[in-house]
């Protein structure tokens, strides 16, 4: 089955994506801290975005590379829809890598650190990020830039990239986004949103659960599917286009939880000890 999706709505789908970061994006730059965001909770983030975008590179750059190409997940040639998906992973991947350059950059605080420091875990998130990297995006644009002559060998190497992705890397990539939850939960106790010790914006968390939502019910008519009812369903389905849905599923499904968890605790002590009211004019 084809994807359908009309190239306007995914252009539209763009645009929402980049609204959704906006407010994050501006509490950054009004408040100039990161504080009461864990960096645990951006770097699995992103870690999922990264993943997303990689194997949206390897299905559009380098699996048409090899005759006969693909029969799944992007059209041979690839037309523009399928280059507006991954313009799709593309800004997300960026977006989160704006947010967690923030996080790591600007000043921060905890109960272990004065006001003003940086986070102290900025190098140890930043050399996973770096390793996952080495495993991700970084072979896939190698391999499209300086392309291997030997065609036996590519394919060799492609389908061991795409093999050991779809079939172990993504499903814990799916697992660490949901992870990240209880990550961000432990700075939302300590440092409670729209407060003056939270950078955390409560107008992005509940675009971003609306928009990768709608993002992941979109995903259905924009990829191209296996044939037959026998592989459209199941674990096939899963590791040939169906990650791409469950993963931001996954994505909408924290920032909602995180939202909830916020507004189920408004009236309660939070061991922040803050005393300014919960919800203010800032988000």
């Amino acid at each position: 089955m084809a994807a359908s999706l009309p190239n306007w709505i995914r252009i539209l789908l763009l645009v929402l994506s980049l609204i959704s970061f906006l407010p994050q994006l501006r509490e950054f730059w009004l408040r100039r801290n990161a504080c009461g965001i864990s960096p645990y909770y951006v770097l699995f983030q992103l870690i999922g975005a990264t993943e997303l975008f990689a194997l949206a590179f390897y299905y559009v750059v380098n699996s048409v590379q090899t005759s006969p190409g693909p029969d799944f997940f992007t059209h041979n040639p690839p037309q523009l829809g399928d280059y507006l998906n991954l313009a799709q992973m593309a800004l997300v991947w960026v977006l989160w890598l704006i947010v967690f350059a923030a996080v790591l950059l600007l000043p921060s605080e905890s109960l272990d650190r004065a006001p003003g420091a940086r986070n102290s875990t900025a190098p140890t998130v930043l050399a996973i990020y770096l390793a996952f990297l080495l495993i991700s995006i970084i072979p896939v644009v190698v391999d499209a830039a300086w392309p291997s002559q030997d065609a036996s060998s590519h394919e060799w190497a492609m389908a061991l990239f795409h093999g050991i992705h779809t079939m172990l890397i993504n499903p814990i990539v799916t697992i660490l986004i949901l992870v990240s939850f209880f990550s961000q939960r432990g700075e939302i106790l300590q440092h409670p949103p729209g407060t003056a010790s939270s950078s955390l914006s409560l107008i992005g968390l509940a675009v971003q659960a609306v928009v990768f939502a709608v993002l992941a019910l979109a995903w259905a008519w924009r990829f191209v599917f296996p044939g037959g009812a026998s592989v459209g369903y199941g674990m096939t389905w899963y590791q040939l286009v169906g990650f791409v849905a469950v993963d931001h599923i996954a994505f909408a499904l924290v920032q909602a939880a995180l939202l909830a968890f916020v507004v189920l605790h408004r009236g309660q002590g939070f061991t922040g000890g803050e005393t300014e009211p919960l919800l203010d004019n800032r988000n």
